[in-house]
């Protein structure tokens, strides 16, 4: 077989592990041979599996298939220029790692670039949501040859680059030497890369081909980079790209000659569109709301546009209606002020059952309620989180006048953690992901789930943290000594300041500065698997003497609270993963209730808290009734059984006994236990680790007859249940 020319495929990757290898496959089934291809993946720091599989590719494929992985974050542009200046072949193309081609795109594309030695040759997208359409060989296909010296044959080029499929770097062959004599380049670390890229393309293209088979075909992943969400850069990237172009024609004005002068209205209608029309069109369908956000910087960098033939054609259009009309919202004057200007605030939700949303609603219901300043918040999440959960969230924003984004991701990234996770949900480790997630973010407030915000969150916003990565109050039961996580236990950072991760103020400059921050901290873990507080002990380590630590009053336990039987003040409220008592009577429970019933879950979650808690009254009071009646009665003895906690001491006292002269097992076989009318068991419910209950019922005991669990007829501050 004759040798043919090598074409060189660029495919720019970031968290695609579930598209990558569908995308390689119509890459590798190429008519032109695989054998003739040079397939550069470019990842840009993903936080899945993408990297594995992609150094899998070229160990299986090391003569065809060349993987790399970005120093920092470059978005599409740096991936795509790593590419070109590595490529060695004669033409390339651009391909998304979640698209697909068809097993004959590069052999047409070559075959038409070959033939007139063409600048750039164009082939028709289709797009698909799902499975992959079925193809047909392609055979005879209408051409489009376009010799650029031809004034109107640019006009319209120009134009085209209106529509999407038109204005990307996909579905082309590019000519290498094209490429390098006119130097050209994307835009890095920016959104619409491809606009600035195509539109020097074709100003500076002197011949161009189009084919009209449609050969390439595009993904419409909702969870994709465009398509994830509206964000600041997302609105203000256009204008700068459409700046730079302005400059590039400027600075480039003797390469072009006179191609600006004769395309100048064509020009305009491209700047228009992708500044104005196209930015408006998806502010409204991302956040359903009319934001008029580029009309005044447009109308200053292009002051003739309303001469322009092309605008006067549609002038009575509904986009000119919306040109000539500033739109307010009762939000705010334009989501760009907003965005920059509000308070960034992040909560994880790994959802299992359905309820754990409610509570990170009620989180963020508190902080609307107690907050004036405009609030954006994020919300990391998995699968578990459903869509009538994730409205309902959307509500809670919503209703307020404030905004919210949902930044979805897997967390098999963490590996075997995401299943030994015990005490904690996975979703706590969501944290260690903003840094990557929000790459445009300076800082933000992580908050857990478990929280009643009882103060206006800005003061916590405003502390000053330049000079730390993290700000953070201490974590109460530490300090005190009433507990030593592992890291203290360790020597690896001092008690006194060791924090409470549950709310974090985060410099995620600094933290990026510092390192990866999801490195790190699984570094840690799988060096440190005997921690139980896996990622507050990373934090607390990572961020030793970079963390500023801030007034207690920002994450005060509720532990505390209760047993002071305290009145509500301007405190962030920690539930720490106990339960709202509305049988202990205080009044920061009293209050976190009626937030709950103001949320969008408020009714159905009246019933049944208030059945909790009735139930749990009802079932204390039983149990105390039936154990005083037993301590009344003659010749009945009171084994205690458990470990020496507040429970067992506290129903000593409740029984009027004294520690040291009470009969009392830490540890008891089943041979050790004795079934008698007149022996009554007091039992801890972790006795022997668990297994107390276990034991006293196979033994013929009776719960609430011959033993009693301390934790049922015990107050909840002296160490009874929650529930």
């Amino acid at each position: 077989m004759d040798k043919k020319d090598r074409i060189s495929v660029i495919i720019p990757c970031y968290n695609v592990q579930k598209y990558i290898m569908r995308c390689f496959g119509s890459i590798y089934d190429q008519t032109y041979g695989f054998e003739n291809l040079e397939v550069i993946f470019i990842d840009d720091l993903s936080t899945d599996n993408t990297w594995s599989i992609l150094e899998s590719l070229q160990r299986k494929y090391p003569g065809n298939v060349i993987s790399l992985k970005m120093q920092k974050k470059g978005k599409c542009g740096g991936t795509r220029n790593l590419g070109m200046d590595i490529c060695s072949g004669k033409y390339i193309t651009f391909v998304d790692a979640d698209d697909w081609v068809h097993p004959d795109m590069l052999k047409v594309l070559h075959d038409r670039m070959a033939e007139d030695d063409y600048d750039v040759v164009q082939c028709g997208v289709s797009c698909f949501k799902e499975a992959v359409p079925s193809v047909s060989a392609v055979n005879d296909h209408e051409i489009q040859k376009l010799d650029l010296n031809n004034v109107d044959n640019r006009k319209n080029l120009i134009l085209s680059l209106t529509g999407f499929t038109n204005v990307t770097a996909w579905a082309k062959l590019y000519s290498v030497r094209f490429i390098r004599e006119n130097k050209l380049r994307f835009m890095e670390d920016i959104y619409y890369e491809d606009t600035y890229f195509s539109m020097l393309c074709v100003l500076l293209a002197k011949k161009y081909c189009k084919v009209r088979p449609t050969l390439y075909y595009y993904f419409e992943n909702t969870d994709g980079i465009i398509r994830s969400g509206i964000s600041n850069a997302k609105i203000r990237d256009p204008k700068i790209i459409m700046d730079h172009i302005r400059q590039a024609i400027k600075s480039r004005k003797a390469e072009l000659g006179n191609v600006v002068e004769q395309c100048k209205c064509e020009i305009q209608v491209f700047l228009l569109w992708h500044q104005y029309i196209e930015s408006y069109s998806r502010i409204e369908r991302f956040l359903k709301n009319e934001l008029d956000i580029c009309k005044e910087e447009f109308l200053k960098s292009e002051q003739d546009i309303l001469n322009n033939p092309y605008v006067k054609a549609f002038s009575d259009d509904m986009v000119l209606k919306r040109m000539s009309e500033l739109k307010k919202t009762a939000r705010k004057l334009d989501y760009v002020w907003f965005f920059d200007n509000a308070i960034h605030i992040c909560l994880g939700i790994h959802d299992k059952d359905g309820n754990y949303s409610v509570w990170a609603g009620t989180t963020m219901q508190s902080i609307v309620e107690n907050t004036r300043s405009p609030i954006v918040f994020h919300i990391l999440h998995d699968d578990t989180l459903n869509s009538s959960n994730k409205e309902k969230l959307g509500l809670i924003a919503d209703n307020s006048g404030n905004s919210i984004e949902f930044h979805h991701f897997n967390p098999e990234i963490f590996g075997a953690l995401a299943d030994s996770m015990d005490r904690f949900t996975i979703g706590t480790m969501f944290r260690i992901m903003l840094p990557d997630i929000l790459p445009d973010l300076k800082k933000i407030i992580y908050l857990d789930s478990d929280l009643f915000i009882n103060t206006d969150i800005e003061g916590l916003w405003n502390v000053n943290i330049d000079d730390y990565c993290l700000a953070a109050a201490p974590d109460c039961s530490t300090t005190k000594g009433w507990g030593i996580p592992y890291a203290v236990a360790a020597g690896q950072t001092e008690r006194d300041r060791y924090f409470n991760a549950g709310v974090l103020c985060m410099n995620l400059d600094n933290i990026r500065k510092n390192g990866s921050l999801f490195q790190q901290v699984m570094d840690y873990l799988n060096s440190n698997p005997q921690t139980w507080l896996p990622d507050q002990d990373a934090l607390n380590v990572i961020f030793s003497g970079k963390t500023l630590l801030i007034d207690e009053k920002w994450n005060y336990f509720m532990d505390e609270a209760r047993k002071n039987n305290e009145k509500a003040e301007k405190k962030i409220y920690h539930y720490a993963a106990t339960l709202l008592m509305l049988y202990t009577n205080n009044e920061i429970d009293r209050a976190y209730y009626f937030t709950i019933l103001r949320t969008p879950w408020g009714k159905q979650m009246e019933d049944g808290l208030l059945s909790r808690s009735m139930g749990r009254i009802v079932d204390r009071t039983g149990m105390l009734e039936k154990l005083l009646k037993k301590s009344t009665q003659n010749n009945i003895r009171f084994v205690f059984y458990g470990g020496e906690n507040s429970s067992i001491r506290n129903a000593m006292m409740l029984l009027n006994r004294d520690f040291d002269s009470c009969e009392w097992h830490e540890h008891l076989n089943e041979d050790e236990i004795i079934c008698d009318d007149n022996i009554v068991y007091i039992v801890s419910a972790d006795a022997d680790d668990g297994r107390g209950l276990e034991k006293l019922t196979e033994a013929g005991l009776e719960n609430g007859e011959d033993y009693f669990i301390t934790q049922r007829f015990l107050h909840y501050t002296e160490g009874g249940f929650a529930l």
